[in-house]
């Protein structure tokens, strides 16, 4: 089980030394040219064995990380931070490199990240050939730079994808796909290419009851990326190509600290013609000052005190700093009783049908759900014994057994779970619904 998204791993230093010679090598499958796109994963498995793992069950996408693999890889000579393989009907359709990104090798200077995209430039195009040109191509979301370039080949086309802006390095990926099935543009590949008229048949029903959707998997890995993965993957589903890494830096996510969720907010509205997706925030808990923190305390305590549960000091939770009094909430949240909770959240009668009838409606269409929880321990998978906060997905659910279906961006394993109709209402902090713009 991984550890949840907000508050995990330090970030690693990059390396910007050579690979050592027993890292596992992507470039001998990829001199095959055209062979490698009729390989399946289970080959690549063969080939590149004890380094890749399947991602999810469905046996769709292979994926190697350097924070949580023992193994090391490389593509050009350097170690790679991580690779996915996309397969599709058994057979290998895409992969994708990261050479450098923030959220998994920490922070490097403008200098060396200017010298590592210009090796792999000069790598990729002694590779294709020295009188193949590429195509450059760049979009600009949020205020932010994106660039490409793109080698079309027939062997197969390269893209080295990069962003840097204001000098803050964010990541540089090599993508590979079978001759011609490259993204026309940078702009093209961001933008959902899937219709709302098309979605409803991608809902799933099951004999027990259940009625969901199963999104690509991502793996957000050891870092705070929860938000930037969930939206990579809806946006996935959507037919969009881009990565936590692009989302990360367009919210600017921190790999400890996870995204401000007023920030992502304010990325996907400012950004839903050139995503092509329409933004709708659902619900919203509403959490946002100290007086509200104490109208929850108070009836905490009421209903603590019905069902003969010790009741809640808010000064223990108090400490002084300077001249300057601050709450530490993540103890305050961790001591509460999360069946007093529940049921003081299930007191809120109104709001607790709506967001049934809220998933209820959007599932039946096909639209996955971006829900912000708390992390409470004990309650749900996960097996954190601190506070927190997550966002996940809500896919579906079962009104015979009153469930609902949510998945974690968490690898192979997390694609369909299921929690009951209170608990999932008890934790819910935010819930937003991303549909494409296409009919």
């Amino acid at each position: 089980m991984k550890r949840i998204v907000c508050a995990l791993l330090s970030a690693v230093a990059l390396s910007g030394a050579a690979v050592a010679a027993v890292a596992a090598e992507l470039d001998p499958l990829l001199g095959t040219g055209r062979e490698l796109w009729k390989m399946s994963g289970e080959a690549v498995l063969r080939s590149i064995p004890d380094t890749f793992i399947w991602m999810d069950q469905a046996k769709s996408r292979l994926r190697f990380n350097a924070r949580t693999s023992r193994a090391k890889l490389s593509l050009y000579g350097r170690n790679v931070q991580e690779a996915i393989f996309d397969v599709r009907n058994g057979q290998v359709v895409a992969l994708s490199v990261s050479v450098y990104n923030r959220g998994d090798a920490g922070d490097i200077e403008k200098k060396p990240f200017e010298a590592m995209l210009d090796e792999l430039r000069d790598k990729i195009q002694a590779d294709v050939g020295a009188n193949l040109r590429p195509q450059s191509q760049n979009a600009s979301v949020s205020g932010s730079r994106l660039r490409s370039q793109v080698w079309r080949t027939g062997r197969g086309d390269v893209v080295l994808r990069w962003s840097l802006s204001r000098g803050q390095p964010e990541y540089i990926a090599v993508d590979f796909y079978p001759p011609g099935k490259a993204p026309r543009s940078l702009k093209d590949a961001i933008k959902t290419s899937v219709g709302s008229s098309e979605l409803e048949e991608k809902v799933k029903t099951d004999p027990d009851g259940s009625r969901y959707m199963l999104l690509p998997m991502v793996d957000q890995g050891a870092k705070g990326y929860c938000v930037a993965a969930t939206v990579e993957r809806v946006l996935r589903y959507y037919g969009s190509n881009i990565d936590q890494h692009v989302i990360a830096k367009l919210a600017q996510s921190d790999s400890e600290r996870g995204t401000n969720i007023n920030k992502i907010v304010d990325v996907l509205e400012g950004s839903q013609s050139k995503l092509g997706i329409r933004f709708r925030q659902l619900y919203r808990y509403e959490l946002d000052n100290f007086n509200d923190l104490k109208k929850i305390v108070k009836e905490y305590n009421s209903v603590a005190r019905r069902m003969d549960s010790r009741k809640i000091d808010l000064d223990d939770y108090l400490f002084v700093l300077g001249r300057s009094r601050y709450l530490d909430f993540g103890r305050l949240m961790k001591s509460l009783d999360f069946k007093v909770f529940r049921e003081v959240r299930m007191e809120e009668k109104r709001d607790c049908r709506e967001f049934l009838e809220m998933v209820r409606e959007n599932v039946d269409n096909g639209i996955p759900l971006c829900w912000s929880t708390f992390i409470i321990p004990g309650v749900g998978d996960t097996d954190s014994s601190e506070f927190g906060m997550h966002m996940r997905i809500i896919t579906g659910y079962n009104e015979k057994t009153g469930e609902i279906i949510f998945s974690d961006s968490w690898g192979a394993g997390h694609e369909k779970k299921k929690l009951k109709n209170e608990d999932a209402w008890g934790i819910t902090v935010n819930l937003v619904s991303l549909e494409p713009r296409r009919k």
